[in-house]
């Protein structure tokens, strides 16, 4: 059996390096309309919480909004990372 190049070994590693960042990038384009679409929804909520009588934005509404954000964040950061991985092969 023959030992893979180290060339081929650097081009498979190159090549999975490229296909996490496009799924990071991926990841970040759904986080930040899912982000969107929240902010938009709890300005919803929030004018329909002025007319009711019982407080209809909850808490785990709000948190989630600050999840999304932390996560905006970690992928980011995973992006980050990758890109300068990729950069000193």
């Amino acid at each position: 059996m023959t030992e893979p190049s180290v060339a081929a070994s650097l081009g498979e590693v190159r090549a999975g390096l490229a296909e996490v960042s496009e799924h990071l990038g991926t990841a970040y384009r759904c986080a930040r309309t899912a982000q969107q679409r929240l902010v938009e929804a709890v300005g919803v909520v929030c004018v329909l919480d002025r007319a009711h009588h019982d407080q209809l934005v909850s808490p785990e509404l709000l948190r989630a909004g600050h999840e999304l954000t932390r996560a905006l964040e970690l992928i980011s950061g995973g992006a980050d990372s990758v890109a300068a991985i990729a950069a000193r092969l």
